[in-house]
């Protein structure tokens, strides 16, 4: 399984796990029943109930068809939908949106029984709320051609307050760090809304954060030099347990700030792990990978020659190495099997025009330096010359 794929699958395990219990564990329920109530609850504490609020609600039909109806809260926060069809499939989702934040109460494989409930929150901007609870590092693999490494990270964060989070200051965003030189980045939340910013060695989320604790996953390559890569995240929330993951037999890594952990087995590999306990807030942990595979020779070969920079400004010239040594082998070669000294030899003459030509169209096309083609023009000139 690729990257992409385990990723994805790591993100979706859970709700496939639901969905086919789900079906071995179907239970026929009543039809839904003309009318159903609920009510929005403010979560905040000190804040009153909330009004005029649109809520919506989503479920399947018995002919699969998603129905979705949609009215306005009602006497402190009581909300009432009429004439539902019957339902098909149980499940549904509930949403609503305060201050300009999206809640969904979602329920799969439950059946809708009254009084159906969404919480929303009154908003903070205080970035002390928020807690990495979690945050583990697994190198999943390594290309050695090109000197990467595949990482995907998973994150638990906490928002310990009872209000959103959110924030529009540059400098109060929810921040992660990536190795210098990270990318092909891509970042999976359940969190609704908000952009993922590039920053200053990492990434951040203008996501708004409801109270409680929230998965991130994301997945990335980072270069290494040589067999090594030196590594500093940095915490700005501070986080209880941070781990890395490395597969046996693949590299090798140490830290003065994290200890061992016992081993781990997932998907049949065995990784070793090194740990570290309540990381403060601002706190950095430094991290040395080494052992990691190398290139072959031929790899490094085929990398060089596929290098931008190469193929702008070496290529030409080398080109034109070989150009004139190949050239003048072949005229020694000829003029050795032939016994002649070049005197008079109009098959000579005849080669050396042709690499003139040849010469000539190498520098209109671009694949000799100037210089380089001065010279050995020069060169040739001088011996047709003195065939002469």
């Amino acid at each position: 399984m690729g990257r992409r794929g385990l990723f994805m699958a790591l993100l979706t395990l859970g709700l496939i796990t639901t969905l086919f219990l789900g079906q071995f564990q179907h239970i026929s329920y009543a039809q839904s029943p003309v009318t159903l109530s609920g009510k929005v609850v403010n979560g905040t504490a000190g804040v009153g109930a909330v009004a005029d609020l649109q809520v919506t609600l989503r479920f399947q039909s018995n002919t699969g068809d998603v129905i979705e109806r949609v009215t306005a809260t009602l006497d402190g926060g009581v909300f009432h939908f009429s004439n539902l069809p019957p339902q098909g499939n149980p499940g549904y989702a509930l949403s609503t949106t305060y201050l300009e934040v999206e809640y969904t109460n979602r329920m799969l494989g439950e059946p809708l029984i009254e009084p159906l409930e969404v919480t929303v929150y009154d908003l903070t901007d205080d970035f002390k709320a928020l807690y990495l609870v979690d945050d583990t590092l697994v190198l999943t693999a390594a290309d050695k051609k090109n000197r990467q490494i595949e990482i995907l990270e998973a994150v638990k964060l906490r928002n310990n307050s009872d209000r959103t989070f959110r924030t529009n200051e540059p400098m109060n965003l929810i921040r992660f760090t990536l190795p210098e030189g990270a990318t092909d980045l891509d970042v999976e939340t359940s969190l609704p809304g908000g952009h993922i910013v590039q920053v200053n060695l990492g990434f951040a989320l203008t996501t708004p954060i409801p109270p409680g604790e929230h998965d991130i996953l994301y997945v990335y390559r980072a270069p290494y030099k040589g067999s090594f890569l030196n590594y500093q995240p940095h915490f700005p929330m501070g986080v209880e347990s941070y781990r890395i993951m490395l597969p046996v037999g693949l590299a090798w890594a140490d830290s003065s700030d994290m200890s061992n952990a016992p081993q781990a087995t997932v998907g049949g590999r065995t990784f070793g792990v090194l740990e570290a306990k309540n990381i403060p807030a601002d706190g950095r942990v430094k991290l040395n990978v080494t052992d990691l595979p190398q290139p072959s020779l031929m790899e490094r070969a085929q990398n060089v020659g596929e290098s931008d920079s190469f193929q702008r400004g070496m290529l030409p010239a080398f080109a034109g190495l070989v150009f004139s040594g190949l050239l003048g082998y072949t005229l020694v070669r000829r003029r050795a099997s032939s016994g002649s000294t070049g005197e008079g030899d109009d098959r000579t003459h005849d080669e050396l025009v042709l690499g003139l030509a040849t010469l000539d169209e190498l520098f209109a096309a671009g694949n000799i330096t100037e210089n380089a083609y001065r010279q050995k023009r020069n060169e040739l000139v001088l011996k047709t010359r003195e065939l002469r």
